[in-house]
This record gives structure tokens, C-alpha cells and sequence, in this order.
């Protein structure tokens, strides 16, 4: 399964009850007054970087039972985790949440089971 697959897989498995996932995206974006745009092709005035996430920040944060944040890192059969991704889930766990990497849903499922 890729990980645009895993991410609403996941999401619509476990987001309900006393548990909340929600998918962030990460990069940098651009904001400002749309002068002219088309399929191809976007022009701004006054452009503004946006920084959609913290490096490292998992794909799926939210909270598990009893509130715990929580913070999935999704990646596909043989994706990599990068060492921002596995320095963010170290700090999750550190103070007290769930974290982990997910290849399946059922990943997603141990992760959110943990203690």
C-alpha cells in the first residue's frame, strides 16, 4: 500500500470514539494575491512562504485514549524514515505519547494500542 493510500486508511479505521487523527502536510506553500493563474501556471504579488510543518513532523498527530497525543509516521513497504521523522517520534514518546511507523493499518493499530 503507498503511504497516500495508508494515510486515509488509517485515518477512517481508527479516528473515532476517544481517539482523533488528523493527516498534515509538510513543505513550504506560497500565500498572496492571486494576479493570474491557470492549470499550469500560478503568478502572485507579495508572495509569502508558508511552512506547512515542522521538519520531522509525522503524517497523522492527533490523540489516543486517555488524550495522549499521538503521532503516526506513515511510510510504504520500503520507505525510509528520515532522521528528523524518527527524532520527532522519539520526542513524542519521551513525553509520555504514542508514536511509531506504520506500514499497514494494522501498524497504525499497535502504535495506538501501545502502553
Amino acid at each position: 500500500m503507498s503511504e497516500s493510500e495508508l494515510y486515509p486508511a488509517i485515518i477512517g479505521a481508527y479516528s473515532k470514539g476517544d481517539t482523533r487523527l488528523f493527516r498534515i502536510n509538510s513543505g513550504l506553500a506560497w500565500q498572496g494575491t492571486v494576479i493570474d493563474h491557470s492549470p499550469e501556471r500560478l503568478i502572485l504579488a507579495h508572495p509569502r512562504p508558508v511552512r506547512l510543518a515542522a521538519e520531522g513532523m509525522s503524517d497523522i498527530i492527533g490523540w489516543s485514549a486517555g488524550a495522549l497525543f499521538t503521532a503516526i509516521e506513515c511510510k510504504s513497504k520500503y520507505g525510509r524514515v528520515t532522521d528528523a521523522q524518527q527524532c520527532f517520534l522519539n520526542i513524542v514518546k519521551a513525553c509520555g505519547g504514542r508514536a511509531g511507523i506504520a506500514r499497514s493499518v494494522e501498524d497504525a493499530g499497535l502504535i495506538l494500542r501501545a502502553d
